[in-house]
């Protein structure tokens, strides 16, 4: 037997175990971002459209990337630094390569089930409903940005053992997602030097293609695979840096 599939099935034991309040995090998550970030900026932000239109693609990214960060990151937090549950890890047939993927996907399908939950409330609390091709290629993107952002919290866990540290970090990347990438404000608001260092960043595009296709407008396919390449080489980087730290090889 594969041993990758015990460690999915106590994921998905400990997922059913605590299902209510799992289901009950999704649900409030988008709300709690609509109402203290979206209502807010709604009534300082003028643009062409509905801005709670516009922004709910700043709150499916947020709560979904965050869900998947947190997810991944304190996982391997717990696995590497609060419990031994790592010693026993390394004596069994496991892997790292094992070890990462399954932490991986536990990001991801947290991830993708915060996304699919907070499409739905926006959807109902914006009365707008996306058409089934904008979706698929709604959440063809999302699932890249899940995916990177449970890579990196994967990387991230592996590395922060200080609790403190670990929530400083986690609350700059709330900042950076809410704040630093156009998700609630628009980019035009940025001065230009500012725009003209985060352009360069493949994820910018990648939440920028989000929002567009919201809109109705092109898909950067561009940003797409850059922000794909660039979360495998975080999980290059992620595997290769777990052979020092787990000491295994």
């Amino acid at each position: 037997m594969n041993p990758i599939i015990p460690l999915f099935k106590r994921e998905l034991l400990e997922f059913k175990k605590h299902a209510f309040s799992i289901i009950l995090f999704w649900v409030l998550t988008p709300i709690i971002i609509h109402t203290l970030l979206a209502i807010p900026l709604s009534r300082l932000i003028t643009m062409d459209i509905r801005y709670l239109n516009w922004s709910a693609a700043g709150v499916w990214i947020t709560a979904a990337g965050m869900v998947a960060f947190l997810q991944s990151a304190t996982r391997m937090r717990k696995i590497q630094f609060e419990s031994q549950q790592i010693d026993a890890l390394l004596k069994s047939p496991i892997s790292n390569l094992d070890l990462i993927i399954i932490n991986i996907s536990r990001g991801i399908m947290y991830g993708i089930g915060q996304l699919l939950v907070a499409i739905v409330i926006t959807s109902a609390l914006n009365h707008e409903y996306q058409s089934l091709g904008n979706m698929l290629i709604i959440i063809i993107q999302m699932f890249t940005l899940i995916l990177h952002f449970s890579v990196l919290g994967t990387l991230i866990g592996m590395l922060v053992s200080n609790h403190i540290s670990f929530v400083n970090v986690s609350f700059i990347l709330f900042l950076g997602v809410t704040m630093g990438f156009g998700n609630f404000i628009p980019l035009k608001y940025y001065p230009s030097s500012y725009l003209s260092v985060i352009s360069a960043i493949p994820t910018t595009t990648a939440f920028e293609n989000v929002r567009s296709v919201i809109l109705y407008g092109p898909f950067n396919w561009a940003g797409f695979f850059l922000t794909l390449i660039g979360t495998i080489l975080i999980c290059i980087i992620t595997l290769i840096i777990s052979h020092k730290v787990f000491r295994k090889i």
